[in-house]
């Protein structure tokens, strides 16, 4: 089977609606869409052995940060950290890097 396009990072996929996707580490990128705060998109490991068929987006995952404080927007700082509870990543994104926690 051909890989599908949820293969790529979510900057590759074809008709990707966010411009200008940031890749902060190979596994977590971020756009802005009309939303104050930057739209986020991790490779969730929890989703890494589920048939792309029977997902969203194949691995990736789709998150808003509503909720946080946007300290700055370049470089990126928000507060506080980010949390996918369905693979535990966890992590600060501050002066436009990803620190894990």
């Amino acid at each position: 089977m051909a890989p599908g396009p949820y293969d790529r990072p979510p900057s590759d996929w074809p008709g990707q609606e966010t411009d200008g996707l940031v890749e902060l580490t190979p596994d977590i990128y971020f756009g802005w869409t009309d939303e104050p705060n930057p739209l986020f998109w991790h490779r969730c490991a929890a989703l890494a052995d589920v048939p792309e068929e029977r997902t969203v987006h194949g691995p990736w995952v789709a998150a808003g940060t509503g909720a946080h404080t946007l300290v700055s927007r370049d470089p990126l700082h928000l507060e506080p950290s980010l949390l996918w509870r369905c693979c535990d990543l966890h992590g600060f994104v501050r002066n436009g890097v990803w620190i894990p926690a």
